[in-house]
């Protein structure tokens, strides 16, 4: 990986950093749903931090919506308690969302902001808009979703795609399919400019 490109990642056992979502609007908060799910699967903090490969303390902070896991760490977490990447989006079950009106959602990361467009009982596809800051990434941890396919379409901006070992640059109306089972994640390299992009995951992952 080349130096500078990423910003943060998970604290790891092991490691420091830490990952804090950014954004003009409060990003949702999902911290009391994974411990209430937790709580509900009598897992102990300690325990789940162990699984999820995080420090206790970190993990406690992302309970308590102090901070925001990258998004490889939100997955491992859902994949511990059971739960699908979309319990965490509370929207509006419209069909139609508005420019205006979409609902902000968290999918983790530093300086990333998600927004759902498509109905959050929409169970064959989901598409995110995402605002990604200077430097802003999902997390120098690749990840997989639990979906058969994965398309993107950069709008403004550049960004890279990750997959394996394979590095993509993606200018403006550059676009992009591939199998995100296969472990991957993104970033903003540019240091002044921001990147806006459409996310589609078909279906929608779990």
């Amino acid at each position: 990986m080349k130096k500078g490109t990423m910003a943060a990642t998970a604290t790891r056992k092991g490691t420091t950093g830490t990952e804090k979502a950014s954004g003009h609007k409060s990003a949702p908060k999902f911290g009391r749903l994974i411990k209430e799910r937790r709580r509900q699967l009598n897992v102990t903090l300690e325990s789940l931090a162990e699984t999820v490969e995080l420090t206790k303390s970190f993990l406690s902070e992302i309970e308590n919506d102090k901070t925001s896991p990258s998004v490889a760490s939100l997955v491992r977490l859902c994949d511990a308690l059971g739960l699908s990447v979309g319990d965490l989006f509370n929207s509006t079950a419209s069909t139609v969302v508005r420019a205006d009106e979409r609902p902000r959602v968290s999918f983790g990361g530093t300086g990333v902001r998600d927004y759902l467009l498509t109905a959050s009982n929409s169970s064959r596809l989901q598409a995110l808009w995402s605002e990604i800051e200077p430097l802003g990434t999902y997390g120098d941890e690749p990840y997989s979703l639990r979906a058969d396919e994965e398309f993107i379409h950069v709008l403004s901006g550049s960004l890279t795609v990750i997959i394996e070992d394979q590095d993509f640059q993606l200018a403006p109306g550059d676009s992009i399919t591939f199998d995100p089972r296969l472990p991957h994640t993104f970033f903003n390299p540019s240091e002044t400019e921001r990147t806006n992009v459409i996310f589609v995951i078909t279906p929608r992952p779990s």
